[in-house]
């Protein structure tokens, strides 16, 4: 809560978002004030208050303009927050909420536990019902569980979803917080152990639910979502000594129609990575005995032994570790355990996330801003913005947020693996600025933003800010999701979390001057700034950042999948990373004048001619699909897009990719996607091996690379000799090798090299003027927020 705030709020106002107006010119503002003790009959006066930010809001409503802006002054305290504050509509269009200056405000979507309602769970009545399960506490940990009656002080205590990678997002169970720190679902095993097949081995693997979307099926048609929840899990036998003296507690037996709560759990779930080892899913158990442990809901990918990695949750057999806690909801029980640190709550400010919608929607207005607010806690979204243009979140903390810190825009409701995915209602000239998100569940700010068809640009700036701690309930959350158009991201700080940090999905995305730090900790295959499966995905330039310390388990930087193009790759630093760049059978992708400092791999690659050049190619559909709906003339109904627009996307790209107007997916002559090697069409050269065909990797591009006690380019190995390389014969070109930071002349306090005494300075595809414009462009303080530097 709002004692523990260590964030400097930002005093003093902003006001017209994104206009400079000149010092002389300020425009005269309205301005009303909020306070804890105010009333909504009040004036608004700084010396007559109102108590809430919606009786500010409507004081305001058609009254202020460019010429002359409201500002709603946010006096000291926290504010409960039970509902969204909606600002929607022009006429409530510039205004700037803020904190008084000097003062610091909470909305709290948290609801505080009295300590004195808390009991020792010794002291429980024998017979009453509510604490039924109260039996299934672990007898080593019971004299230090407490336990709290959330039903009778009528706290929300949520439900458990599905969620999960390509599931459809769903509010998240409450949270439990514990001096501004989460914590942990009741879970086996503790800590980040894992079960993995060495515990236990599927038995049964049914169909993923990714098979069923429309690039798998013969008919070309996705199964209904509601259907794919249906679905059978996988089954699992066990085959752990220790798993099988305790997993018959987790769930019914076969054959029982509903659980003993005094005996078994009534909703526990397996988390974690079931089909591969970056995409995370959860699903329900449903029975065990026998040796067996059957579940509901499927996976989104088969499951296999290779990939098992996760943990059983939300199970009170398993609360016996300081800071689990676990939620019966069981027959309207609504009654919470809970071990915390120490065994005791005394002394500790302990609360639940109660809230479950954003804390602002700023829907169809122009020139709103947020400033200097503290918003802790909700299963949904921190702020959403619809339609909104040049509004600004300013000097904000967001945390304890289930899902996405801030979203700008909305995607419709195909999942995010087909082609139908589209996002829209990004407005423009949005910021995120100068803020602080962390403790998120999800993500930290959603940019879609720009039309792709036409390639109108969002405009869209996050920067300034530090984002950490995210992705903590699901992956594919990532800090920054840069979707459509022309949107930046830049100058903040991201760290410490189990994924990826950047995911591109459209055109024109500048991501620079960020610091990248220990990211992609608890994941395989992936990358912290990842985009593919999309030929169109053209011009995204990623230079001048940090990349330092991430996870080492076959992970890369740079992530350029299945068919990435277009990407730019310039004046970065790769501190201590397995992969600098994955190039994964693209085109067109350009990486030069970075910097390798102890990494395993500056880079690899994977080519379609791998295992005998195979047709259809990996995710065929949805990368013809896609490259059409862009760079297929037609009505721009399908999958086309409008001759106009086609030839916008040719003017705009035509100096940088001089051929695009011969770009082309391997067809027959009726445009059927070649599916088998001909004679006379979908022959070798027009499939494989000329540069214009979307499956060749052509016109890469790796070049001055300095590395500093790094290893070569992986090339791949099963491509039956071929390689990036034999398409681009230059790849590669001019790496300057050195086995330690002084033989390079490189500082790594700054980032710098010696400009008199490097050997950069004799060596060819380099000089004196590259090392000046590495010094003069690139160093330590000009990366990430302000507050670092």
């Amino acid at each position: 809560m709002l004692r523990r705030a260590t964030f400097p709020l930002i005093a003093g106002l902003l006001t017209a978002a994104t206009t400079a107006l000149p010092v002389q010119a300020a425009p005269p503002q309205q301005i009303v004030y909020v306070a804890e003790n105010g009333s909504d009959d009040a004036t608004g006066t700084i010396n007559d208050p109102f108590a809430t930010i919606e009786r500010a809001r409507d004081a305001l409503a058609g009254k202020t303009s460019r010429n002359r802006p409201g500002v709603v002054y946010i006096r000291a305290g926290v504010y409960q927050t039970a509902k969204t504050v909606e600002v929607r509509g022009p006429e409530h269009s510039y205004v700037t909420y803020a904190a008084y200056p000097g003062e610091q405000v909470e909305l709290a979507g948290v609801t505080t536990l009295a300590p004195e309602k808390f009991r020792r769970l010794s002291d429980l009545p024998a017979d009453d019902a509510k604490w039924s399960s109260k039996a299934r506490v672990p007898e080593s940990a019971a004299p230090n569980v407490w336990v709290y009656d959330l039903g009778a002080e009528g706290i929300p205590t949520g439900t458990l979803n599905k969620n999960g990678f390509n599931w459809k997002p769903q509010p998240y169970a409450p949270e439990l917080i514990t001096d501004d720190v989460a914590q942990t679902l009741a879970q086996y095993p503790n800590g980040d152990a894992k079960l993995t097949r060495d515990h236990l081995t599927v038995k049964v693997a049914p169909k993923g639910a990714r098979d069923y979307f429309s690039d798998k099926t013969p008919d070309g048609t996705t199964l209904p979502y509601e259907e794919m929840l249906k679905l059978p899990g996988p089954v699992y036998t066990v085959e752990d000594a220790d798993l099988a003296a305790r997993y018959e507690k987790w769930a019914k037996p076969p054959g029982a129609e509903t659980p003993d709560g005094t005996q078994v759990e009534t909703d526990g779930w397996l988390s974690g990575y079931f089909g591969n080892n970056y995409a995370n899913d959860r699903i329900r158990i449903d029975t065990v005995g026998g040796g067996d442990i059957t579940t509901y809901y499927p996976t989104m990918y088969v499951a296999t032994d290779k990939w098992s990695s996760f943990v059983a949750q939300n199970v009170l057999s398993e609360l016996d570790t300081e800071g689990e806690y676990y939620i019966d909801r069981w027959q309207g029980h609504d009654t919470l355990y809970y071990y915390p640190p120490g065994g005791t709550v005394e002394g500790k400010e302990i609360s639940l996330t109660s809230f479950d919608a954003p804390f602002f929607q700023l829907e169809n207005v122009t020139g709103v801003t947020l400033k200097g607010l503290r918003m802790n806690g909700t299963t949904g979204a921190g702020i959403r913005l619809l339609d909104a243009e040049s509004c600004t979140i300013d000097g904000v903390e967001i945390l304890n947020v289930s899902m996405d810190a801030v979203q700008i825009g909305e995607a419709n409701d195909a999942i995010t693996a087909i082609a139908e995915y589209r996002t829209s209602r990004g407005g423009h000239h949005n910021r995120v600025i100068n803020s602080r998100l962390h403790d998120l569940g999800g993500g930290g700010v959603f940019t879609a933003g720009g039309d792709r068809d036409s390639l109108e640009r969002g405009d869209h700036v996050v920067e300034h800010n530090e984002i950490y701690d995210f992705s903590k309930l699901a992956t594919y959350t990532p800090a920054g999701y840069m979707y459509g158009v022309g949107n930046t991201f830049r100058y903040n700080h991201v760290h410490d979390a189990p994924h990826m940090a950047i995911q591109i999905m459209g055109n024109d995305m500048v991501i620079s001057h960020n610091r990248f730090e220990r990211l992609v900790t608890h994941a395989s295959d992936q990358g912290v700034i990842y985009s593919g499966r999309d030929y169109t995905y053209l011009n995204n330039v990623v230079a001048y950042n940090l990349f330092k310390d991430i996870g080492a388990d076959g992970n890369q930087a740079v992530y350029m999948d299945d068919g990435m193009s277009g990407m730019v790759v310039h004046h970065n630093v790769f501190d201590n990373v397995q992969h600098g760049l994955f190039y994964q059978a693209g085109h067109s992708n350009v990486a030069r004048d970075n910097v390798f400092v102890n990494v395993t791999y500056i880079g690899h690659d994977k080519l379609y001619h791998e295992g005998g050049k195979r047709l259809p190619v990996p995710n065929a559909k949805v990368v013809t699909e896609r490259f059409n709906d862009m760079l297929k003339a037609g009505d721009g109904t399908g999958f086309t897009n409008t001759r106009e627009n086609v030839e916008k996307w040719y003017r705009h790209y035509a100096r940088q990719y001089p051929n695009i107007r011969d770009w082309y997916v391997p067809s027959d002559a009726q445009g059927v996607p070649c599916t088998a090697v001909g004679e006379t069409e979908c022959t070798d050269e027009q499939v494989w091996s000329d540069p214009n065909s979307v499956y060749v990797p052509a016109n890469n591009v790796l070049t001055r690379s300095v590395s500093i006690g790094s290893g070569d380019f992986a090339y791949t190995d099963d491509a039956g000799g071929l390689s990036v390389k034999t398409f681009n014969p230059g790849f590669d070109s001019f790496n300057a090798k050195a086995a330690t930071p002084e033989e390079a002349g490189f500082d790594p306090a700054t980032w710098r090299f010696d400009a008199r005494n490097t050997p950069l300075n004799r060596t060819e595809g380099f000089g004196p003027a590259w090392v000046r414009e590495w010094n003069r462009t690139f160093s330590l303080d000009g990366v990430g927020p302000r507050a670092t530097r």
